[in-house]
């Protein structure tokens, strides 16, 4: 596949790609209960129940398209031992052919004018020496001995952001920790000043609805206004959001390709792909990739493990009584909460799936929630067990070339917030409902209220 130079944009590659149809007669014929495409249904918490019908009737489903999607519908894996052949075969199963995180292109008049190419001109879409030049800039921000002195920075700021409650008695969660900590390690890494951080959470909390945004608007040109229609001026000030974001964007990566300092911002700016560096599209793509994965695992996780807590008090006192089970509570919680729900893949060649056989150019999507409450590697899988003894087999950084990057400050910074939250807040309770983004490619908490003894 060409790389990428001033002159190339993946994104208009990848348009030209074919999709096709099964070609092979479906092994597994299922109606199942419900749709992965309704996005209301992930607003109560991923669809556990639907994952084990289709783990256990059709664990190579077809799924139907989007309503209006021109595209093929796309294969869903639930296991886990399917999902980790895929992972671990990308000559078969590619990210670049047509993308590894979008289940469709969608139909040209529905596609975002910026953030259309910015969610495929980035590394995840890439496969082989391609992807692997790209990982390669980002790799000494992921170090140990780098995440080691962010650690010192990142234990400060959990401290301060829980003095702000701690008078409080009661806060909305998200909005108040898991929100700012994931924000202000990403911001230390990229090289992004202070004064414009808060801007970084306003964006995330657009770019979460931005498939919400879509799906109804479409459903409004074909069916006319619903009550989940989304108001006029929401859309207006999404648009504008995006516009800031990119704007800012490239503002950054070209001052900070011009005057480099030691930060990941700077070593993408001035990447270097056999002796080009990244053209304008890759650069708007990696800075929506990065804004939006380095914060997202870890703040979902933040909050869902609180909820994980709160909804099993007997967990919650094992682990009061033993910190020392820290690193497993994390393992299990990021398993049971599988912050990024689904990616996807696209088969090459002729290949075999658990008794499926799928041919070239098909797509294939991964639910990775499926996979990390699959009976055949967890015991029990729906019972959250700080004690289970291989919790860390979890699925929900990926597995292979397209391993999370991200993980080990991930996992840091989850340690650090619960070490000093749990200490400092141990008889906290969920106050109130919840809220979860309608979404279905991650599992976005938008509100958890909690109370607790003020200090």
């Amino acid at each position: 596949m060409t790389n990428p130079n001033p002159g190339y944009i993946l994104s208009d590659e990848i348009l030209s790609n074919k999709i096709n149809h099964p070609k092979h007669n479906i092994s597994y014929p299922h109606k199942p209960s419900g749709s992965l495409n309704d996005l209301d249904l992930f607003t109560k918490g991923q669809p556990i129940s639907l994952y084990k019908e289709l783990r256990e009737k059709s664990p190579v489903f077809f799924h139907d398209p989007m309503p209006t999607d021109p595209e093929p519908g796309y294969w869903v894996l639930t296991s886990y031992n399917d999902i980790k052949h895929v992972s671990m075969n990308p000559k078969i199963f590619s990210s670049q052919y047509s993308t590894g995180n979008l289940l469709t292109l969608g139909t040209e008049e529905n596609r975002h004018p910026k953030l259309f190419k910015s969610t495929i001109d980035h590394m995840l879409n890439l496969d082989g020496e391609m992807h692997l030049g790209l990982r390669k800039e980002h790799m000494p921000f992921f170090k140990s001995g780098y995440v080691d002195e962010l650690q010192k920075k990142v234990s400060v700021k959990v401290g301060e952001l829980l003095d702000v409650i701690a008078p409080m008695g009661e806060c909305n969660l998200v909005q108040q920790v898991s929100q700012q900590l994931p924000i202000f390690t990403l911001s230390e890494i990229l090289g992004i000043p202070e004064a414009d951080r808060q801007k970084l959470v306003s964006w995330m909390e657009f770019l979460e609805l931005a498939q919400y945004f879509t799906y109804e608007m479409i459903k409004e040109q074909n069916e006319g206004k619903t009550d989940s229609t989304p108001d006029p001026a929401m859309v207006d000030m999404f648009n504008a959001m995006v516009d800031e974001m990119f704007e800012y964007g490239r503002f950054i990566l070209k001052n900070k390709r011009e005057n480099p300092s030691d930060d990941l911002l700077s070593a993408i700016a001035n990447a270097e792909i056999e002796g080009q560096q990244l053209s304008d599209e890759f650069l708007d793509g990696s800075w929506l990739l990065i804004i939006f994965a380095g914060n997202d695992t870890t703040r979902n996780t933040m909050s869902g493990g609180i909820k994980l807590l709160h909804d099993n008090p007997k967990q919650k006192e094992i682990l009061l009584e033993n910190y020392e089970l820290l690193p497993n509570f994390i393992n299990e919680t990021v398993r049971c909460v599988s912050p990024v729900i689904h990616m996807r893949r696209t088969s090459l060649e002729e290949t075999e799936i658990n008794g499926q056989m799928i041919g070239p150019y098909e797509k294939i999507s991964l639910w990775y929630g499926a996979a990390n409450r699959d009976p055949e590697i967890f015991k029990d899988p729906d019972k959250f067990d700080i004690l289970r003894e291989n919790a860390e087999k979890h699925l929900a950084f990926g597995i292979g070339r397209h391993t999370c990057l991200g993980k080990p400050v991930a996992l840091m910074q989850l340690r650090e917030f619960y070490k000093q939250f749990l200490t400092r807040f141990s008889d906290f309770e969920v106050n109130g409902d919840w809220k979860v983004a309608p979404n279905n490619f991650v599992h976005a908490i938008q509100e958890m209220p909690i109370k607790f003894t003020p200090e």
